[in-house]
């Protein structure tokens, strides 16, 4: 398996984490996340699972987006885990979070400990490119999803269009490093973004990876002129 060589602490960066996708993506992550939303639509009584979820974005806009009264949140980093549940304190008094079973827990994604075959979808966005074993990561989503259950993976890739592609590698490799340097005094978190994102579209055949995991690919739409791609699969 090709994996990336360079990782990145992303506890480092956790406390600007939320201002930097905000910033960066001029606020259109929003946007790709109600996507992911209105694609798997949830019903009441159906649970979902976010894995590494970070602060909790994704969670919080199934909260607020959708009729699941279900969702779980999981992530490795315990100070990310931290500040979802601090964000949900503040969020307390909000009518969407109201009654809702909200649940947090730091697992590794490759060994939740999580029961077989209980939750409706399971996504992940953002986070599947940094990890290194993703056939281990595929196969416990496999696990965890009841039968027809779906999985939704957001992940950043690169525009088909010549043009836009170059625009937006300059983007990648020059401007982004720049900005954070001065979100976070250092280069080197966008710095990985880019190499990150390279390697994920020009080495990583996820298809056939989801694939060889037991899942089948039901669509994959590119978002927002190809710089996500929103991968669809179901069990």
């Amino acid at each position: 398996m090709n994996t990336l060589n360079t990782k990145f602490d992303f506890e480092s960066i956790a406390e600007r984490y939320d201002r930097c996708n905000h910033l960066l993506s001029f606020g259109i992550d929003h946007l790709w996340r109600r996507e992911v939303i209105q694609t798997l639509n949830p019903k009441i009584q159906q649970r979902v699972l976010d894995i590494c979820t970070g602060t909790g974005d994704l969670a919080f806009a199934f909260l607020r987006h959708s009729h699941s009264k279900d969702v779980t949140g999981l992530d490795i980093s315990k100070v990310m885990i931290g500040l979802a549940q601090e964000k949900q304190n503040r969020l307390a008094s909000k009518p969407w979070i109201k009654n809702k079973n909200v649940r947090w827990q730091v697992a590794d994604a490759t060994k939740t400990g999580l029961e077989s075959k209980s939750f409706d979808f399971i996504t992940c966005a953002f986070g599947i490119r940094n990890i290194p074993d993703r056939t281990a990561v595929l196969k416990e989503m496999f696990r965890l999803l009841k039968p027809n259950g779906k999985l939704c993976v957001l992940e950043f890739s690169l525009p088909s269009n010549p043009l836009l592609r170059t625009i937006y590698r300059l983007y990648l490799n020059y401007i982004m490093p720049a900005a954070g340097k001065l979100l976070f005094g250092s280069k080197e978190p966008l710095k990985y973004l880019a190499r990150s994102v390279h390697h994920w579209h020009t080495e990583v055949n996820f298809v056939r990876e989801m694939s060889d995991s037991g899942f089948t690919l039901i669509r994959k739409v590119p978002l927002t002129g190809g710089i996500v791609t929103l991968w669809l699969a179901g069990k």
